[in-house]
C-alpha cells in the first residue's frame, strides 16, 4: 500500500483516531478472539521442526556466503567468517534438536 492510498483512507475517517501511549487503542466494548485463552504453547514435534528449519536456514545463508566469497574476494575473509558463524549455529540448532526433542525429557521440567 502506498503512501498516497495510507492518506486517502486516513483522511476518510471522520475526526482525529483514539491514541493512547503506544498508539492507536481499540474501540470501547472491544474484545480481542484472544482474550481469555492461555498463550498457545508449541508441542514437541512443532518445536523439533523449528529447530529443524532454522539449522537448514543456516547452511543456506552459509552456502550463499561462501558464494559471496568466491565473487568478492576483497570480501572474501568477511563472508567466510560470517558463514562459518551460520554453521556453527546450524550445528547448535541441530544439537538441541537431537538433545530436546520430542522423544527427549523437556529441558524446563524438573
Amino acid at each position: 500500500m502506498g503512501g498516497e492510498d495510507r492518506a486517502l483512507r486516513l483522511t476518510a475517517r471522520e475526526g482525529a483516531p483514539e491514541t493512547g501511549a503506544n498508539g492507536p487503542r481499540a474501540p470501547e466494548g472491544f474484545r480481542s478472539r484472544a482474550a481469555g485463552r492461555p498463550p498457545r504453547r508449541a508441542n514437541g514435534e512443532d518445536a523439533l521442526r523449528s529447530m529443524l528449519s532454522s539449522a537448514r536456514a543456516h547452511d543456506r545463508a552459509a552456502a550463499l556466503l561462501e558464494d559471496m566469497a568466491a565473487v568478492h574476494p576483497e570480501e572474501a575473509a568477511a563472508h567466510l567468517e560470517s558463514a562459518e558463524r551460520h554453521r556453527r549455529w546450524a550445528d547448535n540448532d541441530r544439537d538441541l534438536a537431537d538433545r530436546y526433542g520430542p522423544r527427549h525429557q523437556d529441558p524446563d521440567e524438573p
